[in-house]
């Protein structure tokens, strides 16, 4: 007799009032972020961005974050410095409204 494991995973982005939110599907868990790397408030899901595991690779400055936690795996290779507390900002979904851990940024799209 063969076991075969399968795991679900999907990551989707939606707007809600201005801000972009990416949320992470695992096994049936979600796991909702803003999708915007802490380092320099760029977008994580610009072209070029990466999943491995259940990390997301920053597309700027290769920043690794765990989807899971928001904690920061890997620092950004940049000669700016990453803020004290350079993790994602976990959002939560509440009928239709968003309500942000932390303080959100709108991602800027140019340097």
């Amino acid at each position: 007799m063969k076991t075969y494991i399968f795991f679900y995973i999907m990551l989707k982005v939606i707007e809600i009032n201005g801000y972009p939110i990416m949320i992470y599907e695992k096994d049936g868990k979600e796991y909702t972020y803003l999708a915007g790397c802490p380092h320099k408030q760029r977008p994580i899901t610009a072209e070029g961005y990466k999943i491995n595991l259940d990390n997301i690779v920053c597309p700027f400055y290769n920043a690794v974050f765990s989807l899971i936690t928001g904690e920061l795996i890997e620092p950004p290779k940049s000669k700016t410095p990453r803020t004290p507390n350079c993790k994602l900002i976990r959002a939560r979904l509440i009928n239709g409204e968003v309500v942000f851990e932390d303080k959100p940024f709108v991602p800027r799209t140019k340097g």
